[in-house]
Parts: C-alpha cells; structure tokens; sequence
C-alpha cells in the first residue's frame, strides 16, 4: 500500500492492516477509510491470505471519526459519505472471507469500537478504552452496529455504552464481551499473532465456512444466496469442506500424530 494512512504488510499467510495516523490517534480520515477498503479488498483477492490483523500505529487503535474533517466541512456531504464509507468498511469485514481480528491498544472509541465489534475476534491490552460516545456528540449509531453490539455484551451494557457514554479497559471489555481476551500491553503484539498463526493454521475451507455459519446465526439471517435459499450459501461451503483434499489430510494428520499441511483445497 502507498498510502500514508493505511499500512498493509504480509507475513506468510497472515495481512497486518494497521491504521496509519498515529499524530491523530487514527482518526478515521476520508483517506484511511478508502485505503481501508482497499487493503481489505487486497486481502480477500489473496488466496494465500489465511487470516488479517487490523491494528493502529502509535499508541491508539483508533480515537473514532475525524471530527475535525468533519467539522471544516460546512455541506451535509461529509457526514453522508463518512456514514457511508465507513459502513462499507465494517460491512467489508463481515464479508471478508479470512477472519479478521482486531489488536487493540490504547483507545478505540466511537468508530473505533464499532470497528472491533465487527471483527471476528479482538485481542486488547488490559489498559485499553472502548467506549461509543456518540450520545454525547448527538449521533446515533447505525443499526447494524446497535445489533453487534447487543449481540456481544446483552441489552444492559448495550444501553451503558450507547446511551450512559461508559467506557471501559480492555480488561473490562473482556468481561463484557467486547473483545475475546485481554493482555498486559506488552504482551499484546505477540498474544495476537499467536491468534493470527492458529487461526492460518487451520483448514481454510472450514474456517471461512465456519464465519459464514457464525456470523449467519448472530443475524439470524444471510443475504440473499443465489438460488435464494436462506442456508444455501453454508450448506454449499459445508460440502466443499466434506469432499476437499484438506479434510483427507486433517484426518491422516491426526491417524499420523502429525501437524496438517492444509491447501485450501
């Protein structure tokens, strides 16, 4: 990626996408919303792409929306195409076929906690803050948004974060679902490529198959698939699995005592 905003590196199987304003608390600029896309959609075309790391440079995973990119702007264009993309953006990471999994630093807030929630997993430092203040700047979150969020942490503490403007540490996150896990800050690079190598290492077929059925379960509901069948696109990638050469060889691995070599075929 040539874009100062947004930094995409490979390391083997694995993207690392990492927000790129560090003086800005990665702030969610036009810019690093459209290099964001990009760098998603670079990583859904890779086929030896297994698994991507979202992160943030400096301190902070993200402080939210550029408020003062906002603000400079005195048309309603603005706020409409920041909505916009930046729904693109979360709806990019639902249909990314690797899991994406947020590491999350500092503070992730607004934005930046929407779009943690819409990862597939989260790992954040014990000191870490998330919160959604958009009570107090007289926004309303978008529904999609309001529905992970319920989904992740239950209707009290839905209500706590929208509606009260709480924030909470990354070890309080943890507890309440926000992220998977928390570390000491130190350690969280590290506890996040380990999540990043485990989850490459599995089948492939049976990994994306398995974010399809995940994410199809939490809305109750999948897009609409090509012969219109509410369950046709799960029940297609579930066969896939069944009949590939990567569940021959997971299940000679295990006969054999042995570590898998998956193709994601």
């Amino acid at each position: 990626m040539n874009e100062a905003s947004v930094r995409s590196s490979v390391a083997g199987s694995i993207r690392r996408v990492t927000m790129n304003r560090p003086g800005a608390r990665n702030a969610m600029s036009a810019d690093m919303r459209a290099a964001m896309l990009r760098a998603l959609g670079d990583a859904a075309a890779d086929p030896g792409c297994r698994a991507v790391v979202i992160d943030g440079a400096g301190a902070d995973f993200s402080a939210g929306a550029d408020l003062d990119e906002l603000s400079r702007s005195r048309e309603s264009e603005a706020a409409i195409d920041y909505v916009r993309t930046f729904e693109d953006i979360l709806q990019a990471v639902e249909d990314q076929p690797q899991p994406v999994i947020a590491q999350v630093g500092g503070a992730a807030l607004g934005a930046g906690c929407l779009l943690v929630l819409a990862c597939d997993l989260a790992v954040a430092g014990t000191d870490a803050r998330l919160g959604i203040p958009s009570a107090r700047l007289g926004l309303v979150v978008n529904y999609e948004s309001v529905q992970r969020l319920v989904g992740a942490v239950g209707l009290k503490r839905a209500s706590d974060l929208l509606e009260a403007g709480h924030e909470v540490t990354g070890a309080e996150a943890a507890e309440w679902g926000l992220v998977n896990r928390a570390v000491p800050p130190a350690e969280l690079h590290e506890a996040v490529d380990q999540l990043a190598r485990r989850v490459a290492g599995r089948a492939p077929l049976s990994v994306r198959a398995s974010k399809r059925g995940i994410r199809a379960a939490a809305s109750r509901s999948f897009g609409p698939s090509a012969d219109g069948s509410p369950v046709a696109d799960f029940d297609m990638m579930a066969a896939e699995a069944f009949a590939s050469r990567d569940l021959a060889e997971g299940m000679a691995a295990l006969r054999e005592r042995r570590r898998p070599e998956f193709e994601g075929r």
